[in-house]
């Protein structure tokens, strides 16, 4: 009896990440969808195109914003159409006064990606992922840093701005 606890106590420990491991696998999984080939924009709002991901719906639009959200999770896509693709300014203004645990940058593609999360409260993390002038910001738990950092970046890699013509 002593054994079975000791190897599904193992076990259990072995399947749980550490906030470490999310870390490191959000920060690898953002530098791979950043230096992909952009996901195909199929969804349109009012200035953009955008890959939408399976079960994210459009919640709400304002000017530079978009708010989606899948099931009870919100995320915040924000775009400056007079920002460049190689631009910093949204990723400088992302950091104030913030406590980082992560700020990781990707420079590939001639495009400027950042990952940036900081801890909100006990197990849950606010995320950001960002390409130039385009940013998206979650808040989520600790074992969905990785894949919601995953889901991000393939959103905001592939916003192309509609013509202002």
């Amino acid at each position: 009896m002593g054994l079975l606890l000791i190897l599904v106590i193992g076990l259990m420990g072995g399947c749980s990440t550490s906030l470490k491991e999310q870390q490191d696998e959000a920060a690898k999984k953002v530098s791979e969808a950043l230096s992909e080939q952009p996901k195909a924009a199929k969804k349109t709002a009012k200035n953009v195109y955008f890959y939408l991901p399976f079960g994210m719906k459009i919640k709400k639009e304002s000017p530079n914003n978009i708010i989606m959200n899948r099931g009870r999770q919100n995320y915040l896509l924000f775009y400056n159409q007079k920002e460049a693709e190689t631009s910093k300014e949204v990723y400088k203004i992302s950091k104030l006064n913030k406590r980082l645990l992560v700020d990781k940058t990707f420079s590939s593609n001639k495009r400027f990606g950042y990952l940036l999360i900081s801890k909100v409260k006990k197990d849950l993390y606010e995320v950001i992922v960002g390409v130039g002038g385009i940013k998206m910001t979650t808040e989520t738990s600790m074992k969905n840093i990785a894949s919601d950092s995953e889901k991000m970046a393939k959103v905001v890699s592939s916003v192309k701005y509609k013509s202002t013509k």
